[in-house]
């Protein structure tokens, strides 16, 4: 399995990278993509990605809830224009934006969104969206570019029937992290039912978001994608190994995956 969303960069997870390789490997997932949240953490997270070459990618990017912390977007936008060009960054992102918080103000994300969107146009590469709270802005930013759907990937869905019904018509993938395995959260596993088979994708979004029976005693690592896979295939009535194998062929064609190490 491939885990699409992960941060080997951050605490808790960093300081331990390759045992948390090691057991995701022994779990069954092979790939993992590091996402990048801001110019520094997409350049460790390259780094990470030469550690292990073949099976860790990095994406560079500026997440919505850093774009204060950036300084000149210019400049910074202009750092992952270098960064993407490394043969270890498979996507752009994640960006956009998160009207969840009020920090940073919405003008401040909104720029460094648009910047990024003009980095995407410049660029034959994927991209990552975090959009919480925010859909309908995010995907009007987007289509204002002209660049087609299935370049973009909107990553751990947790938001309405509006919302999922308003990526669906994008045309965009959607990513589901162990949020699917919260007693709470019956909405967003109900939703992901909805979600044609070519356009899911796995996730953990470690190390936040850790599925049950984990939640709050662990860590979230990438070696609990095989929870999520088997709660969304129980879901549908199918084996784990048949939509594993679908999610694995969107994620090794949207990110342009190698086959596994």
């Amino acid at each position: 399995m491939i885990d699409t969303h992960c941060h080997l960069t951050y605490p808790g997870i960093a300081e331990r990278v390759g045992d948390v390789v090691a057991d995701a490997r022994a779990a069954g997932v092979d790939r993992m993509v590091s996402i990048g949240t801001g110019p520094a953490d997409s350049v460790a997270a390259i780094q990470v990605a030469r550690r292990f070459p073949g099976v860790v990618f990095a994406t560079a990017g500026i997440h919505p809830l850093h774009a204060g912390e950036v300084g000149d977007v210019a400049a910074a936008t202009a750092e992952l224009r270098l960064l993407s060009v490394a043969e270890e960054v498979v996507a752009l992102g994640e960006m956009g934006l998160d009207a969840h918080h009020d920090r940073p103000p919405m003008a401040v994300q909104r720029a460094a969104f648009a910047a990024q969107l003009t980095l995407a146009e410049e660029t034959a590469l994927p991209v990552v969206i975090h959009s919480r709270e925010a859909i309908p802005e995010t995907i009007e930013m987007i289509r204002a570019t002209g660049l087609p759907a299935d370049r973009f990937l909107f990553h751990c869905f947790s938001g309405t029937v509006r919302d999922l019904d308003a990526i669906l018509a994008f045309g965009a993938g959607i990513g589901f992290t162990g949020i699917v395995t919260f007693p709470g959260a019956a909405a967003v596993a109900e939703a992901s039912d909805r979600v044609p088979l070519d356009r899911l994708f796995l996730e953990t979004d470690s190390p936040y978001l850790t599925p049950a029976p984990h939640r709050k005693v662990r860590i979230n690592e990438p070696k609990y994608v095989p929870r999520v896979a088997a709660l969304l295939a129980g879901r549908r009535g199918l084996a784990v190994e048949a939509l594993a194998a679908a999610c694995d062929r969107n994620a090794s064609r949207f990110y342009g995956l190698p086959e596994p190490a």
